[in-house]
Parts: structure tokens; C-alpha cells; sequence
């Protein structure tokens, strides 16, 4: 931010300044320029797409969030409602929320490869491992079926994937102990804020690891019963894609004086090694 100038002198009433008395003059002082990660044209096509997904879909709200997964840096944030920051009085505090970083949701089956890096990682599956769907696991008494209630057979691991097999990840989740398994879940930053350079972000939530029972642990290997921002979720992709190394999501590139010197440059920040290459 700048600052604002000002002048001070001398008045008599009626009449104003008062020839030849005193007068000071502060000039303004310009604030820094401020330089994002954005991408213009990425962001237009977030924003077309966004809106027109919410016209097919009809739903209330929603957003689209890109990254660079090598850097961190965000190069789209698109949310619908959204407002005029000229006219902001004029829109409800829902259109002025950034949901992407604020909101939080049940991230349901994205949250699978989650589930899956670890448990490959800790070498409790492999891709090709076989295992039996009859459309049903029974945890504490009680059964998770897939969106396809028929089952589907004997397929492997990678198949389980690629048919987004609730059963399947179940068994596998079921595999981990709970500490190891909320290690690697916190080792993506689900729980915690990202830590991104943008205010109101939230943490999400994690229900309490001390408490937590095998029918929860089988719920959350598919993504129910946990609660994250679009934010999070990105940024733990973009950690698989990135060979494993989480990066620290930013949406301010520089800062610069208004004659165009760099006084801050946000380098890549890479947090920590979550799984290997």
C-alpha cells in the first residue's frame, strides 16, 4: 500500500488560505505493484468453462483451480458466484468468498489416489495384485458397495482404479495401520492449511486418529468422512505428478516498486518428499 499525502495551512473563515501563511505539502507516496501467478489466458478459460458447467449441471456454487505442479505456482482460480470487486456492496458474502481456499467438501473418489500412493508406497499392494468384488465389504457390521451395487469380480489393483472400486480401496485402506495411514494423509497437508499466500484459507478436517474406527478408515480410503478445500486436494495431485515433492502453492510471484525493481520474488518452496519418484 501507499501512502496518502496531505496539506496543512493556515485559514481564516470565510476567506481560506490566508496569503502568505504557512502551508506544508506532502506529496503521495505510489505502493508497490503487485505481480500474480495467473495466467490470463488460463484463467479466461477457467472462468468460461466454470460458468458454463454450472449452467449444464445446474448446482450453486463451484470452482476451478490450476496449477503448476512443478512450482506450486497457481496459474487459474475461477469461482462461481463470483462479483464485482468495483461493486462489491452489491453481492452477498458467499460471491465474495474465494471458495477454493475457504470451503470445504467431501472430496469422495479424487481422494482414492491418495489411498493408493500410500499404500503403494509402503508396499502394502501391487498394481497387479488380484482381489475379489462381490459388490460388497462388511466393516464392523456394516457393508460399502460401489456406485455399482453387482460387483466386479476379480480384478487387480490397477483395474480397482481404473473402475474407481470402493471395495477394493477399503480393503486396502484397511491394510494400514490408522497412525501410518493418518501419517501419509497428513503428509499431503490434509488437516493443515497449505499455507498459501491468500487470506481465509482453511484447514479442513480429519476426524480424531485416537477415536477412529475400522468402518472409518474404510469410508475414508474412498474420500467420505474427511473434509478438505479444492485447494488441498490440488495440491496433493499435483504432488503425485511432481514426482512425489510437495510444493507450497502461491499466487503472488513479485512484488515491485512503481519503478519496476523487484523488493520480493516468492521462489518455489518445496515442503517435503510425501512418497518417492
Amino acid at each position: 500500500a501507499g501512502q496518502a499525502g496531505y496539506v496543512r495551512e493556515e485559514q481564516a473563515p470565510k476567506v481560506g488560505h490566508i496569503p502568505q501563511g504557512l502551508r506544508e505539502i506532502q506529496a503521495a507516496q505510489d505502493g508497490n505493484d503487485i505481480v500474480l501467478t495467473i495466467d490470463e489466458g488460463i484463467q479466461y478459460i477457467a472462468e468460461r468453462e466454470l460458468e458454463k458447467a454450472i449452467k449444464d449441471t445446474g448446482a450453486s456454487k463451484g470452482t476451478i483451480v490450476v496449477m503448476d505442479p512443478s512450482t506450486g505456482e497457481l496459474l487459474a482460480i475461477a469461482n462461481y458466484p463470483t462479483f464485482d470487486p468495483n461493486e462489491f456492496a452489491n453481492y452477498t458474502s458467499t460471491a465474495r468468498r474465494n471458495i477454493a481456499i475457504t470451503d470445504l467438501y467431501e472430496p469422495g473418489s479424487t481422494f482414492k489416489l491418495i489411498t493408493a500412493a500410500a499404500a503403494l508406497e509402503e508396499g502394502l499392494v501391487s498394481p497387479n495384485e488380484l482381489f475379489f468384488d462381490p459388490g460388497y465389504i462388511k466393516i464392523d457390521g456394516k457393508q460399502i458397495h460401489c456406485e455399482t451395487r453387482e460387483g466386479h469380480g476379480w480384478i487387480t489393483f490397477a483395474e480397482a482404479i481404473s473402475h474407481s472400486c470402493n471395495v477394493v480401496l477399503s480393503e486396502v485402506g484397511l491394510r494400514f495401520s490408522k497412525e501410518k495411514f493418518y501419517d501419509y494423509i497428513k503428509a499431503f497437508n490434509f488437516g493443515k492449511k497449505t499455507g498459501v499466500d491468500f487470506p481465509g484459507e482453511a484447514s479442513g478436517l480429519l476426524l480424531p486418529e485416537k477415536t477412529l474406527k475400522p468402518i472409518e478408515v474404510g469410508n475414508i480410503s474412498f474420500g467420505q468422512g474427511i473434509s478438505v478445500t479444492p485447494l488441498q486436494i490440488l495440491s496433493a495431485v499435483a504432488c503425485i505428478a511432481n514426482d512425489g515433492l510437495y510444493m507450497k502453492p502461491h499466487i503472488v510471484k513479485e512484488i515491485r516498486s512503481k519503478s519496476g525493481e523487484v523488493l520480493k520474488r516468492n521462489e518455489p518452496t518445496p515442503l517435503q518428499q510425501v512418497i518417492s519418484k
